[in-house]
């Protein structure tokens, strides 16, 4: 008879370069849904970690695929964004209340609130703004487009192209969720050039910062 796994975290990015230091982690590697998955252990926590790819098909997917294995303490997704708000510059780190699908039709379901505790231990360990997180299948990188959203939605708000997916599927299997990324750009006419100058430094940051929300979580779960 084998022995469960206790349940794990798992950590969801698009791109290699946004998994920072978690890509350096000893690590046992698989294979599930088409996707590598690494699993290895941080303060006494079981770690899933998974590259999923750009946009919200491939980010379904992973998320998909670290709940299927067992990622059912949180779903952590990390990476970088634009920022829709003039003081959301390159660096900023911002925290995701709730992710929204913006280019589908239909509004029922499409947006997913975060974990509001899982958040808090998590701006204590990477301080940041908070705010919407509005994905969709392209790249903001056009004035049109960002007045567009920018008018859309009150307060803090930022671009990207996976959070709203992995949350969908991480509140149907009742996983709590948390999402923080870095800002590249201003998701504007020059988001390209911007992204390219600042994702090399950027790119990381946010994974960067799960060992130590993973510490804060758990000394909080630590007898006295």
């Amino acid at each position: 008879m084998s022995v469960p796994h206790k349940a794990a975290f798992g950590v969801l990015c698009a791109l290699r370069e946004e998994l920072g230091v978690l890509a350096a982690a000893p690590a046992e590697q698989r294979r599930h849904l088409g996707l590598e998955v690494r699993e290895f252990e941080l303060h006494g926590q079981r770690v899933l970690a998974c590259v999923g790819g750009v946009g919200k098909v491939n980010a379904a997917r992973a998320a998909s695929a670290l709940v299927s294995l067992g990622a059912t303490r949180a779903l952590l997704v990390v990476g970088v964004c634009g920022g829709l708000r003039r003081h959301l510059g390159p660096g900023a780190f911002v925290h995701c209340t709730q992710a929204i699908q913006t280019d589908v039709v239909r509004v029922e379901g499409r947006s997913s609130e975060s974990d509001p505790a899982l958040r808090e231990h998590w701006r204590a360990a990477a301080p940041g703004a908070e705010g919407w997180f509005l994905t969709a299948d392209r790249p903001v990188l056009s004035w049109w487009r960002r007045a567009r959203l920018a008018r859309a939605f009150v307060g803090d708000c930022v671009a990207d192209m996976e959070t709203a997916a992995a949350a969908a599927v991480a509140t149907a299997a009742g996983v709590p969720w948390a999402a923080l990324r870095a800002v590249t750009d201003r998701a504007d006419g020059l988001g390209l050039v911007s992204f390219k100058l600042h994702f090399p430094s950027q790119s990381g940051r946010a994974a960067d910062t799960v060992p130590s929300l993973l510490a804060r979580l758990g000394a909080e779960a630590s007898p006295e």
